[in-house]
């Protein structure tokens, strides 16, 4: 009964439903943001996703500095599910900029 509980609260757990479950919901909010926002794909039996925030798409439109340095930041740890983050990054003045994920 737990189980049931917790897959209804927070999704399948980890496997086939877990992906399936995940596509819903990157579909779902696509479709609230009007543009594809988050993507996610298959590939060597590795599933793979990118997001992409208002704040990385103005930073690709209209700063200029993102377009001659960038930077991927891969040092971070797996987690249970044996997924690892990404951000990558662009300068500026203030530091760094984040440019997807």
């Amino acid at each position: 009964m737990s189980q049931f509980v917790y897959e209804k609260t927070y999704g399948a757990s980890p496997g086939e439903d877990m992906v399936y479950d995940l596509e819903a919901l990157i579909n779902s909010y696509n479709g609230e943001q009007s543009v594809g926002c988050v993507k996610i794909g298959r590939e060597h039996g590795r599933i793979a996703i990118a997001a992409f925030t208002l704040l990385m798409r103005m930073l690709h439109e209209g700063h200029r500095q993102s377009g001659e340095l960038v930077v991927v930041d891969a040092s971070s740890e797996m987690d249970k599910y044996d997924c690892r983050v990404s951000l990558i990054s662009t300068h500026s003045v203030a530091g760094g900029l984040p440019f997807g994920c």
